[in-house]
């Protein structure tokens, strides 16, 4: 059992009115919007700013004590079209009138880095990563719709994608602190933005729960199953782990949903070796019950971090992790996982044989999270704030 140690107050010294900026709140439960919620613990009365936001795609935002958006969300048919409304993101963010706060708290992957912010406020950015559509996913970007294959309407999209990341560029030397997610986004960094000087890593909390799981049967009827936890989009490669799955007769579930849903769907029913189950969602007691009964936890794509892995983790269970995601950098090979030495089907293959070649010890693997959970990161966040709070831009 992990025992939880009480965050720590918020020191009484620390005073200042603090707003918290994300790109959008219209998805469900995943990594950033466990950073969000770690800094809404931290600082309860700070509002969201977000471009639009859905209670019905992401219940998650009823816990702020007030959500900000544009004027666009009156709309609800566009509250999850924001990938067709990027052209407006820019104004959207540069539109919403911080002035009265202190301290400004972007958490960001897009465009909420790119709020004006005035010299006597201090704005830290915590990357999430660059935009992916704009840099290293730009190709993929351009040819994600059957409409972009019209050259006209391919023609606009590249004006577009030139001006967002004309944007983009501009926006980054915005923020007074840029804090990346991992070592991964630190590179990142570098590569796309040669003349900032991000600060040191700050890792994202994992919400470590306590956990009674010795008696619970497997809620599917499976055991030793490979493990997905993630939102279905290309960029994660969860047909690799469909592949991999079907080609070693390995069972397979995927929690999770997004726009390569039905498409990975197919691909399952294809696997005859494997069984391979889908779930949209699950509520926490459920996802403990999936943690339990599996044999590991899989996530083949690049990812920017990966919050996942420490979460399987904390269960115990090993992480089959692509060596080049964020996450790997605290996944020890042969003691806390197995890496994915490249991204496709024969490495992915390769790492699920040598996994279950490896006698783990569990104990290692639930202590490896420890060292990350939210207490830490709030401690962090709040030091950060406390050592330059008086500076100004």
């Amino acid at each position: 059992m992990v025992v939880i140690k009480p965050i720590l107050p918020m020191a009484t010294n620390l005073q200042p009115s603090i707003a918290l900026v994300y790109d959008r709140a219209n998805t469900p439960y995943g990594g950033a919007e466990n950073v969000l919620l770690a800094l809404h613990q931290a600082f309860p009365k700070a509002p969201l700013y977000t471009s639009l936001s859905s209670s019905t795609h992401a219940p998650w935002i009823q816990k702020f004590p007030q959500v900000i958006t544009s004027k666009l969300n009156k709309l609800a048919i566009l509250r999850t079209k924001h990938r067709w409304l990027a052209f407006l993101m820019p104004m959207i963010f540069e539109s919403f009138d911080l002035s009265k706060f202190d301290v400004i708290i972007s958490v960001t992957s897009a465009e909420a880095k790119g709020v004006i912010t005035r010299p006597n406020q201090l704005h830290i950015c915590y990357l999430l990563t660059p935009p992916r559509y704009l840099y290293q996913n730009k190709k993929q970007s351009l040819a994600s719709h059957w409409l972009l294959r019209l050259p006209l309407i391919k023609h606009l999209a590249r004006i577009l994608i030139n001006y967002l990341t004309w944007w983009d560029q501009a926006a980054i030397f915005r923020p007074d602190l840029v804090i990346p997610i991992s070592q991964l986004v630190t590179k990142r960094v570098k590569q796309f933005y040669p003349a900032i000087h991000p600060e040191p890593v700050i890792y994202p909390p994992i919400n470590l729960q306590p956990k009674f799981l010795s008696k619970q049967r497997s809620m599917t009827g499976l055991t030793d199953y490979l493990l997905v936890i993630s939102r279905l989009v290309a960029y994660k490669k969860i047909e690799l782990a469909i592949e991999a799955a079907g080609k070693l007769g390995k069972n397979l579930i995927i929690v999770g949903q997004g726009p390569e849903q039905n498409r990975l769907k197919r691909l399952a029913l294809a696997q005859t070796k494997s069984k391979i189950l889908f779930f949209n969602q699950v509520d926490q007691d459920q996802l403990a019950n999936l943690y339990q009964h599996c044999q590991a936890l899989i996530m083949p794509g690049i990812e920017d971090f990966g919050i996942v892995a420490l979460e399987a983790n904390s269960f115990g269970k090993p992480v089959i992790i692509n060596t080049k995601s964020g996450a790997a950098e605290l996944i020890r090979p042969n003691v806390h996982g197995v890496h994915i030495q490249a991204t496709n089907l024969t490495a992915t293959v390769q790492a699920i044989q040598k996994l279950e070649k490896i006698k783990f010890s569990i104990a290692e693997i639930e202590q490896n999270p420890l060292q990350y959970d939210t207490n830490m990161f709030i401690n962090k966040f709040v030091a950060v704030i406390q050592s330059h709070q008086q500076q100004t831009k």
